[in-house]
């Protein structure tokens, strides 16, 4: 056997070698056994360095705003950085049939060898060609298909842009609900630990009261039954807390755990509703929502595929020219060069129907997204009348929560002296308690849902987010 086919054998004997023991490395061995990849086999990418609070905000880092906190959820946000390099993709894609606009000009070189044997082999013949050359194409006319697909690209650009201010105030309601519950966990929390020291404070006096001898065991047990419960309540509400801190932290696109706390809202807040009417705040979501801007940019870019797609049903003018100047070995060359040109009509006689179903395709896309863009401004209508109800509704209940407020903490420290001058019973405390720590639950609600519905109507009339910049250098 020669040299040749040993290597030959042996070459493909290794290859069976590698595929019988390839198997266990890419699948299971089980189907009840989860796969696991070989040492080296899938290596495991680097972990890019976790998000951190800005540099430039770092020293405020333990009392945040609400502006500090929306400014570093733009900064870290991926939908925002989605969206905007979806609407450069979008400009780029403008100067790409464009370009169609344009002739094309193309550079050839053509190099070529010949070697022929006559006479027997006795003589030989060598000849090397060498051939440069220009060619142009130019679509002169084309009943405006080239100007319609540019136009829908413009209209395209814009729809994305529309989309990337929407997702910049979805990041922005995003986290405003995050940090409003964020606050409203840590006033339930505060609250609960008042009620808590009112409690404990029962439970010395009733425990006061049975060693004087004008209260029983009863009392004090069921003293230390609110108490255990308060006690409870704060306990839940510091996990809740914990939560809805790292819930804020994730929707500032940081990791749970980094340092960091908010500075309390203000204390001299007038809850109001808004002075807009209804229906002007529905006119403003209408003129002014990105989402539905974009719907109606994807419409206009559907008119403009409608008449490219019709374009393509005309004929199509246009212009070719050449230009050849073959050099031959030996220094021969064409004198003055190849020019060639010509005027070309196109015009499509049959395609097997192609371009007319492009057309009705078209036609059916643009009716279709005029449907999206009214179904979407009767989205916001309703969204605007209802977040509208929610603001009034809960403005009142902050107002109507102040009163029972103030009720519920009157009868406490009424009946509170009472228990203390022995004459009322531990029962009335203990209600009346229990009601004062349930009046300051339903006011810190009350707030919170005032805000929550406040960034909910601003984000559904389209006015959600930091101000326009002139310029866009960087994604949000």
């Amino acid at each position: 056997m020669r040299w040749g086919e040993l290597a030959l054998l042996a070459l493909s004997m290794s290859g069976c070698a590698t595929l019988a023991q390839s198997g266990p490395a890419v699948v299971s061995p089980s189907p009840s056994l989860p796969w696991a990849p070989l040492p080296g086999a899938a290596p495991v990418p680097a972990s890019p360095k976790p998000p951190e609070i800005p540099e430039d905000l770092r020293a405020r880092a333990s009392s945040l705003t609400l502006t500090d906190v929306v400014d570093v959820a733009l900064r870290n946000s991926p939908q925002t950085r989605e969206a905007w390099w979806r609407a450069r993709a979008a400009a780029a894609e403008i100067d790409i049939r464009r370009a169609d606009l344009f002739p094309e000009i193309d550079v050839q070189l053509q190099a070529s060898g010949t070697r022929q044997a006559v006479a027997g082999g006795k003589t030989t013949f060598s000849q090397t060609t060498l051939g440069p050359g220009l060619t142009l194409n130019y679509l002169l006319f084309d009943f405006g298909g080239r100007q319609a697909d540019v136009e829908a690209a413009r209209q395209a650009l814009f729809a994305e842009n529309f989309l990337h201010n929407q997702a910049i105030q979805d990041a922005v309601l995003q986290v405003e609900r995050a940090y409003y519950q964020y606050q409203g966990t840590k006033a339930l929390l505060a609250s609960a630990r008042t009620s808590l020291q009112e409690a404990r404070t029962s439970l010395q006096a009733a425990d006061e009261r049975r060693r004087a001898g004008v209260a029983t065991i009863t009392d004090v047990l069921q003293s230390r039954t609110a108490m255990a419960q308060a006690q409870l309540n704060v306990e839940s509400l510091e996990g809740q807390l914990q939560a809805t801190r790292g819930g804020l932290a994730a929707a500032m696109g940081l990791p749970a755990n980094v340092p960091y706390d908010v500075a309390p809202l203000p204390t001299d807040l007038a809850p109001k509703a808004t002075s807009e009417a209804v229906e002007e705040l529905i006119a403003r979501a209408l003129a002014g929502r990105p989402d539905v801007e974009a719907a109606r940019a994807q419409a206009l870019a559907a008119v403009s595929d409608v008449e490219r797609e019709r374009a393509g049903l005309r004929p199509r003018l246009s212009f070719q020219a050449g230009l050849n100047n073959p050099y031959y070995g030996g220094g021969l060359s064409s004198p003055g060069g190849l020019y060639s040109g010509a005027l070309v009509l196109s015009y499509p006689l049959f395609d097997g129907g192609g371009r007319a179903a492009r057309v009705r395709q078209s036609q059916a896309d643009l009716e279709a997204s005029r449907a999206r863009v009214e179904t979407l401004e009767q989205q916001a209508t309703l969204q605007v009348w209802t977040d509208y109800a929610d603001v009034h509704t809960s403005s009142q209940r902050i107002e109507t929560s102040r009163t029972l407020l103030q009720s519920a903490q009157e009868s406490e420290d009424a009946t509170s002296e009472r228990y203390r001058a022995g004459v009322g019973s531990i029962l009335d405390l203990l209600t009346a308690q229990s009601a004062l720590a349930s009046a300051r639950a339903q006011v810190v609600q009350a707030w919170a849902d005032w805000f929550l519905a406040l960034a909910q109507l601003a984000h559904d009339t389209g006015a959600l987010g930091p101000a326009p910049a002139s310029t866009a250098s960087s994604p949000a």
